[in-house]
């Protein structure tokens, strides 16, 4: 069988006999269960292939059905007209989004002979090709549209052509609702999830099945997929590790998947690398992160956000955090309910991601100096080894070696403690360390939890405040790991536990003091 590397379309994909991860059980749910579908994803993950097969199984091409859960449950007699749009060709949004609209509408009209003169607006002309198509077949028609948000995500930064992009849209929308009665379904597919009243008031009647539970596994590949489709492919490497660097998204279903695209590229070249992230992150997300002076790494792992803002993407106010999830970078790890409230706890999906992510932040840290960069590659190593000797007095001083070497950086921020952090979580990314940043328990969140050389170290950093002493201050700091538990989940770890305080000094803009405690 063939790896469907690159494959959008399911007539290709079936035709030149390619592993297939069977969706159709999904699919046929939802297309008898109701009429009107709006799904979420992040890039890579299979939405236009879902698309794709709609569209196939809509226009009544049994034989690429063959084998699969729907073949003997769909007429496929019955075959309807469908229109599909796409707009995945990026970086066309900042002209005209109706000439976009009108060159995919002039290929359907001159299939079936409609004059595209006669009308002006994509609107109109919309509206007379779905009433055209339902008159001319019996069957109402099937509208998909795969990627719908990409003329906004591509202008994010322009706030004039936002609106402009969205209330053309919201205006083109419209048409679907005024044509119910010649549609028969409707789907369309994003990244984003923007609110009813804003690009979809229009078309109000979308049912959202982003994060719905039945849903959750409709794009992507779970760890039974791997071990039954694949088994040939997964037999080849390590299954740990496969898991361990791919998997984790998760929709608030029963099972976390895989994004096909970082799955396949693995099992084709075997060799354990972000291939989903070295496609490159979207322009949308690097430039609007970029302007954001205030997120800190504290609000991108590890963080809860309320349901209301994770399902929805206002452009006027948006979570960065929400944005973030949607583009794939982090996912529901935990649901709680606080009173009528519903909140999720969002982290890194895998390996790959978090990886990632830290590797932009030291990038972005050393303003992309490459010798700045192992320059904080070498002294995280370095803090490593102090740490293995359980060497305190030694950590301390090359913590303020390094960030004396560093006042470039920090004398551009605002010198707040969580600059701080930034810095240590990067270069210890750099120095290939497993570690946990804003790892939560019941009674709040370490700092930053390392596991290194069979021992753990869970620290807690403080800002030196102008009332305190350095000792009240390192105090403190190791008071709260105590206070709040943050050891407790280690209970049963064989090895030393260690608890550290580090104060820093916004004065001094350094590391003043460390403090240290052996629990075991």
């Amino acid at each position: 069988m063939n790896l469907p590397i690159g494959y959008e379309g399911f007539k290709d994909l079936r035709g030149d006999q390619c592993y297939y991860v069977d969706k159709t059980d999904l699919i046929y749910k939802m297309i008898t269960s109701g009429r009107h579908y709006f799904l979420s994803r992040p890039r890579r993950f299979g939405k236009s292939l879902l698309v794709s097969t709609l569209e196939c199984l809509f226009e009544g091409k049994k034989e690429l059905f063959k084998g699969l859960y729907i073949e003997d449950k769909w007429t496929w007699s019955t075959k309807y007209p469908v229109v599909r749009f796409s707009f995945t060709d990026r970086n066309r949004y900042t002209d005209s989004l109706d000439n976009t609209i009108g060159d995919q509408l002039l290929d359907y009209e001159e299939e079936h002979g409609l004059d595209p003169s006669g009308r002006s607006s994509p609107q109109g002309r919309f509206r007379r090709l779905v009433k055209h198509l339902h008159r001319k077949t019996g069957q109402q028609v099937v509208v998909l549209v795969d990627e719908y948000d990409a003329p906004i995500l591509d202008v994010l930064t322009d706030t004039d052509l936002v609106k402009k992009n969205s209330d053309d849209l919201k205006d083109f929308y419209r048409v679907f609702k005024n044509c119910s009665k010649h549609i028969r379904f409707v789907f369309v597919t994003g990244i984003s999830m923007f609110s009813k009243d804003t690009v979809f008031s229009g078309l109000n009647n979308l049912n959202d099945i982003s994060l719905h539970q039945s849903y959750a596994t409709i794009c992507g590949y779970t760890d039974n997929d791997l071990d039954t489709v694949f088994a040939e492919e997964v037999k080849k490497l390590d299954r740990n590790k496969i898991k361990r660097w791919y998997n984790g998204y998760n929709w608030l279903g029963e099972e976390k998947v895989y994004n096909p695209f970082g799955i396949l590229n693995l099992f084709d070249k075997k060799k354990f690398k972000g291939w989903w992230i070295d496609t490159g992150a979207p322009q949308y997300l690097y430039k609007y992160l970029n302007a954001l002076s205030t997120l800190s790494i504290e609000k991108m792992e590890n963080y809860w956000i309320d349901s209301r803002d994770i399902s929805t993407f206002n452009v006027d106010r948006l979570v960065p955090q929400a944005l973030l999830f949607q583009s794939g970078y982090l996912t529901i790890a935990k649901e709680k309910h606080v009173g009528r409230k519903t909140k999720y706890l969002l982290k890194s999906p895998n390996l790959e991601v978090r990886d990632s992510v830290y590797d932009w932040l030291l990038k972005f840290l050393t303003n992309e100096d490459e010798e700045k960069e192992k320059e904080a590659i070498t002294n995280g190593k370095q803090m490593l080894n102090f740490m293995e000797k359980n060497d305190f007095d030694g950590l301390e001083n090359k913590m303020q070696a390094f960030f004396a070497s560093i006042p470039y950086q920090l004398n551009k921020s605002e010198n707040h403690e969580s600059d701080y952090h930034k810095l240590i979580y990067a270069i210890l990314y750099g120095a290939s360390v497993e570690f946990n940043a804003e790892q939560p328990t019941h009674l709040g969140a370490s700092d930053i939890t390392i596991l290194y050389k069979g021992q753990i170290f869970i620290i807690e950093f403080k800002m030196q405040q102008s009332s305190q002493t350095i000792d009240k201050a390192l105090q403190n700091a190791i008071q709260q790991i105590k206070d709040r538990r943050y050891a407790d989940q280690h209970k049963g770890y064989k090895g030393p536990i260690h608890i550290l305080g580090i104060v820093f000094n916004k004065e001094e803009r350094n590391v003043v003091g460390i403090r240290h405690e052996k629990l075991k």
